[in-house]
């Protein structure tokens, strides 16, 4: 959670392919409103066509109050000044004015210091206002990891569903997010083509080319379209690509090797590519643990023998800083002594100077039955939150669907198919993986509440740091703890 991967040279991949994601439609509006049904349809319509539906409304000019993250890729979704012939800044700038315009309203921006290390700085800010009985912020977008602590500390926010002009049928907001994270008809918190950060972290892989040709033979993108990229072809591909380059008998950061990564991010990523849920909702629909299930310790012990037992894996080990983990895996992809290294898609558009061609590819499913490929996004994205001393819901509510659906309409065009798959991905069939990834982004109540519950899906990454398989004892060590978290939370959703 403590990695700031949003540098400003990122930001137009970012907004390209979180813009684009796929038309995920709910089967009803109702289904959708009960967070029943987490698979979504494709809209028929295209999305420049598709209204928002919300009425002609005057404002009268009034303020809509926006506190947001004074950083990268959050300021950057949320606000641009004027237009300066940057595609990026320049397309977010017409969406507001847009919606300014349509309903006769001003936005006033409020930009703070939002990131990890301002975590408590953020929440006290949000706290105080709303204690105090200020109507100072309308409408907050804030760090995906902490901001669910809002609903864990006092009724600071209000219910999504009872926000007037909120359509969480419509295809810019993800339908499985809205599933999970509606629990007995309230949701506190959304996220959609608006957050725009959402994709700059999503987990991909990226491989070498021209080492691909060397040691693998086979279309990589061909075994992704069969359905049959899986751990233990990954395993396969990997396991002859390794060497002791410097012959000092030991395998290091100075070696060859088929599989390079963190042990931190990139192994929570597999939690979700596997699709091994941290909780579930029930037959009452309130979430419960399947921590102790026998596929959440299968499916790490799987993960550790690929990345702790062979030598062609190589495994950052945890560092005091994100900078000093970056540092031991990057610059052996970078120097061509790693066939595939577990990434960032926003990392793309640092990597275009990278001497050698390299194309993408989803994180691998647990095995060939699964039925689709699945994408964690890493949890600095932005979710939206609105708090209960909002005077003119109506407003929010208009506002935050028209801007969902401008984000859509008028970004996708412009980013995602232009600019993105024609700069970034260096060959179509990187910009189709592309699409694979962004359709497969996947959320679930058990990881977003990640902070308040004391990190359960972490689990995986603390064992492979350490060196250690134990996963069933440490689960059970530590369930009753998790088990108090998770009553915390969901006392927001069912007093």
């Amino acid at each position: 959670m403590k990695r700031n991967l949003f540098a400003l040279s990122l930001f137009i991949f970012l907004i390209l392919l979180f813009s684009c994601a796929p038309d995920k439609t709910q089967e009803s509006k109702d289904q959708v409103a009960d967070g029943e049904n987490e698979n979504q349809k494709t809209s028929d319509e295209a999305p420049e066509q598709l209204s928002d539906d919300v009425p002609e409304l005057n404002f009268g000019g009034e303020a809509v109050n926006i506190l947001h993250r004074d950083y990268g890729i959050w300021t950057a979704e949320m606000y641009a000044e004027a237009q300066n012939g940057e595609v990026l800044n320049d397309a977010v700038y017409k969406r507001n004015m847009a919606v300014e315009e349509r309903f006769n309203v001003q936005f006033n921006m409020i930009s703070v210091r939002g990131a990890w290390d301002h975590k408590d700085e953020f929440l006290k800010r949000v706290r105080n206002t709303v204690s105090a009985g200020d109507d100072e912020y309308e409408i907050i977008g804030g760090y995906a990891a902490y901001i669910v602590e809002l609903t864990t500390s006092g009724n600071f926010l209000n219910n999504w569903r009872d926000v007037p002009y909120m359509d969480f049928a419509k295809p810019w907001w993800n339908g499985e997010f809205v599933s999970e994270m509606t629990v007995n008809g309230r949701m506190f918190f959304v996220t959609g083509d608006f957050a725009l950060s959402t994709i700059n972290a999503a987990n991909v892989l990226f491989f070498n080319k021209r080492m691909w040709q060397a040691y693998a033979f086979e279309d990589p993108y061909a075994i992704v379209r069969s359905g049959n990229w899986t751990l233990d072809k990954m395993a396969e591909i990997t396991k002859n690509v390794s060497m002791d380059l410097d012959n000092n008998g030991k395998f290091d950061e100075n070696d060859l090797y088929g599989y390079v990564t963190d042990t931190h991010n990139q192994v929570d990523a597999y939690v979700v590519s596997f699709d091994v849920p941290v909780t579930a909702k029930g037959e009452d629909g309130i979430p419960v643990y399947k921590l102790r299930e026998e596929k959440f310790a299968s499916a790490f012990l799987r993960l550790y023998e690929f990345t702790r037992e062979t030598v062609s894996t190589f495994a950052g080990t945890l560092q005091p800083t994100a900078t000093d983990i970056y540092s031991m895996y990057r610059p052996i992809f970078e120097n061509e002594r790693a066939l595939i290294i577990a990434e960032y898609l926003g990392n793309a558009a640092e990597m275009r100077s990278y001497e050698f061609d390299f194309g993408i590819l989803p994180f691998p499913k647990l095995d060939a039955g699964q039925p689709s490929y699945r994408t964690m996004p890493q949890n600095g994205y932005t979710m939206f939150c609105t708090p209960v001393t909002v005077q003119n819901l109506e407003k929010v509510g208009a506002i935050m669907e028209a801007m969902s659906s401008e984000s859509r309409k008028s970004v996708v065009p412009a980013f995602y198919e232009v600019a993105l798959k024609t700069k970034y991905a260096r060959d179509e069939e990187s910009a189709e993986m592309i699409d694979i990834i962004r359709e497969g982004i996947s959320y679930n109540f058990g990881m977003e509440y990640v902070v308040p519950l004391d990190m359960p899906h972490l689990e995986w990454r603390i064992l492979i740091s350490d060196k250690k398989n134990t996963i069933a004892s440490s689960v059970e060590k530590k369930m009753k703890s998790w088990e108090k978290c998770l009553d915390k939370i969901l006392i927001a959703y069912l007093d």
